[in-house]
């Protein structure tokens, strides 16, 4: 009887857990000495990336990207939404240039981010240009580190709203 267990365990075929896609981060200035810092992690599917980024040139910009490898298409914004752990969807106009899509809305980008460093899952929703469905789901990252490192380097504070700075008092 035992043998016929341990043929039977040898039988079944054992796969080895493929291990959840890390968060990266990439710190990069071009030639012309603009500074780009994010933090992005491939989709379940291998394909699809999810992107925190700041770009610092004459001003800092942040912003998320959900990145396809079939082009989402380009023209107006529109929405994208972006579920946290199952949870409710949080729906922003994002700009669509061609095969990603971006929002650099501060209250959004505080609201995503905050949400984002709180779960276990991401799963971004949209439509393409010939408006068929797109999805793709992430894991999140495993702590606020990177999002941190890439929001300060803009001047963001997690979980905060930036204010924009006062207007310039004239000089008379």
């Amino acid at each position: 009887m035992i043998a016929f267990l341990l043929l039977q365990a040898a039988a079944v075929p054992t796969t080895a857990a493929t291990p959840a896609p890390n968060w990266k981060l990439a710190d990069r200035t071009n030639s012309a000495g603009v500074r780009s810092i994010s933090t992005s992690v491939t989709g379940n599917d291998g394909l699809s990336r999810f992107v925190v980024k700041c770009d610092v040139a004459a001003e800092p910009i942040v912003s998320i990207q959900f990145i396809q490898p079939q082009p989402l298409g380009q023209g107006p914004d529109k929405p994208v939404a972006v579920r946290f752990d199952g949870g409710p969807a949080f729906t922003y106009n994002w700009q669509f240039p061609g095969t990603g899509t971006y929002v650099t809305d501060p209250e959004a980008i505080t609201r995503l981010t905050t949400f984002l460093v709180k779960s276990k899952t991401v799963r971004v929703e949209t439509t393409n240009g010939a408006n068929f469905a797109v999805q793709a789901n992430f894991v999140a990252p495993i702590s606020d580190a990177m999002i941190r490192q890439v929001l300060g380097v803009c001047g963001y504070t997690l979980g905060v709203v930036p204010t924009p700075p006062p207007p310039p008092k004239d000089t008379q």
